[in-house]
């Protein structure tokens, strides 16, 4: 089916976190507000394997997955119902995919701090304040203590076009045959570009980014994959219809 042919209607939110090494994917899926289920993509045969519920919120945008696709580390926050009260509400926690199970687990209390990324398979950084604070880490990863140099997106082979200033950046990637792939401002999604023959603009999108040798992104509660060629894209395929 093709991407622009789905019809509009209430869709969950797609969060979508790819392993660097290894070909594994996490997509967060997010719909009824106050659920998240965790959904692991085999990025080789493009099959899914459905996981855990989770009551609350999990902000993707603060947790990442280990370059070999085995550990995840996110930041979450729990309705009064179902927090964990030894954590004041909101925690980092790193777990062994496809479970949510915290292997490490840091209360925070406010959604200031919180969240880190992975440094390499064995190590990670928190992004840790006063108020973070340690109930267990059976992990047996090693914390750094220094920040990443760069953030995330420019370590993933995305540049920032317009400032030096990270929450002012439009970001964006070459990808092949002269095409660029820009994130444009928040929530309003991603265009391609030939720079001086084509540009195209995907509103829809609310995540992209070039996996091996194709685009993948999702839009309207799916996942789709397609290849750049001579000004314009291949045909969609969808991979996953995540409304079901």
């Amino acid at each position: 089916m093709s991407a622009t042919a789905r019809p509009n209607r209430q869709a969950p939110r797609l969060a979508v976190l790819l392993a660097a090494e290894a070909p594994v994917g996490v997509v967060l899926r997010r719909g009824p507000t106050k659920l998240v289920q965790v959904i692991i993509w085999n990025r080789e045969t493009d099959k899914f394997r459905l996981g855990p519920w989770f009551k609350g919120r999990i902000f993707a945008d603060r947790s990442d997955v280990s370059p070999d696709g085995r550990h995840l580390i996110y930041f979450a926050m729990g309705g009064v119902a179902w927090a964990i009260p030894a954590t004041g509400g909101t925690w980092t926690a790193i777990s062994t995919l496809p479970s949510l199970k915290a292997d490490a687990l840091w209360g925070q209390g406010d959604t200031w701090g919180g969240g880190g990324v992975f440094t390499s398979n064995n190590s990670f950084w928190l992004n840790a304040d006063e108020n973070t604070f340690l109930i267990h880490d059976n992990s047996g990863l090693r914390r750094d203590t220094i920040p990443p140099a760069s953030p995330r997106l420019l370590r993933k082979g995305w540049v920032c076009s317009n400032s030096t200033e990270p929450v002012d950046c439009i970001y964006s990637k070459l990808l092949c045959k002269g095409w660029f792939l820009r994130k444009l401002a928040k929530d309003s999604g991603y265009e391609l570009e030939q720079p001086g023959i084509v540009k195209l603009t995907f509103s829809a999108w609310e995540w992209a980014e070039w996996d091996r040798d194709r685009l993948v992104w999702t839009e309207h509660g799916c996942l789709y994959t397609a290849k750049p060629g001579a000004q314009k894209l291949s045909p969609a395929c969808m991979l996953f219809d995540f409304n079901e």
